[in-house]
């Protein structure tokens, strides 16, 4: 079977970094970019850190930086005041920190901008292109709002947001969606197929702190820093938001990456109509689930996952990662 070509999105704090590993290192993948935007940290920060990965495992993989602000949220005065997020005032529940363990790159990213080159690559593009986008969608829709017909060279996008039953930035939104609520609605109306991966499946699909150290182990650069990053993580939620689970942490963004490689991993998924709220206030962000199709002047856009297969993950994860470049 040949590679899926796929272009992924991201924010990159410590989460994003294992799904860009783990899209680099798997052989059912050709990745052939990756784009940057403002989310976890300041898109000047998620550049750096997509650029000091690559550099470390070898990857020669075009970064192309993207959108600094979301698309209108932060116009407002007062509704998004922490954006760009430089992370929480007590550095113990900083799952992400600023920048990556690794040395400053050497290499720059593109001279053209994520938007820009998005636009050209889609439209150009003689086949179908996979989208795997796990911060903000701030990139996608304004590549959209430029010019809508690129959906036609979209295959799938798969995305890392939202929340069916949990949330984590306010009560009612997953901080993807919440940092730009604007971009979110306008891709999920866009007609692409996506596949939406939400908190309910990250959370079930979480890393104990002895499969870090078993990441460690395995010796390869890709698994070494992954172990480190989610030892990381998991002092940040013992600290902050403890999982059910003692000493584990979810790692959101690899799990996106591995529903391409194995559907199966996604487990009780749903097709249904997909939105998302731009009101202002507690729903701010909130993704809209029809699960009674009760608006039938809206057809299902999405195939959303509600689980996932834990053990299928970590097995997963440890395979794609432990492999050298």
């Amino acid at each position: 079977m040949m590679a899926e070509k796929v272009i992924l999105d991201v924010d990159t704090g410590s989460d994003d970094a294992i799904a860009i590993a783990t899209a680099f290192l798997s052989p059912d993948i050709d990745l052939l970019a990756v784009c940057t935007v403002n989310g976890n940290r300041s898109v000047e920060i998620t550049t750096s850190n997509t650029l000091r990965l690559l550099e470390y495992l070898g990857a020669d993989v075009p970064v192309y930086r993207g959108c600094h602000l979301p698309m209108v949220a932060s116009l407002t005065p007062g509704r998004r005041k922490h954006v760009p997020f430089t992370g929480p005032d007590n550095k113990e529940e900083d799952v992400h920190g600023d920048y990556l363990p690794l040395p400053e790159p050497t290499r720059k990213a593109q001279p053209e901008h994520a938007v820009v080159w998005l636009v050209d690559k889609l439209k150009n593009s003689k086949e179908k292109i996979t989208l795997i986008f796990v911060g903000p969608l701030t990139n996608l829709a304004m590549a959209l709002r430029i010019d809508p017909d690129i959906v036609k060279n979209i295959k799938q996008v798969i995305i890392m947001g939202g929340g069916y039953l949990v949330n984590n930035i306010t009560a009612g939104a997953e901080f993807n969606f919440w940092i730009d609520p604007e971009a979110a609605k306008i891709v999920a109306d866009c007609g692409a197929p996506l596949v939406i991966v939400p908190l309910d499946a990250t959370h079930a699909a979480y890393v104990t702190m002895e499969e870090a150290e078993e990441f460690i182990n395995l010796g390869t650069p890709g698994s070494v820093i992954s172990g480190k990053l989610i030892k990381q993580r998991i002092a940040g939620y013992n600290a902050f938001q403890p999982m059910a689970v003692p000493n584990a942490a979810p790692i959101h963004d690899a799990l996106a990456v591995c529903a391409l490689i194995d559907r199966e991993v996604l487990r009780s998924c749903m097709t249904v109509n997909m939105d998302v709220s731009i009101a202002h206030g507690i729903t701010d962000g909130m993704s809209l689930f029809d699960t009674g199709g009760r608006d039938r002047n809206r057809k299902p856009n999405a195939i959303v996952a509600k689980d996932a297969d834990r053990e299928k993950f970590v097995g997963m994860m440890k395979e794609i990662l432990g492999r050298k470049n």
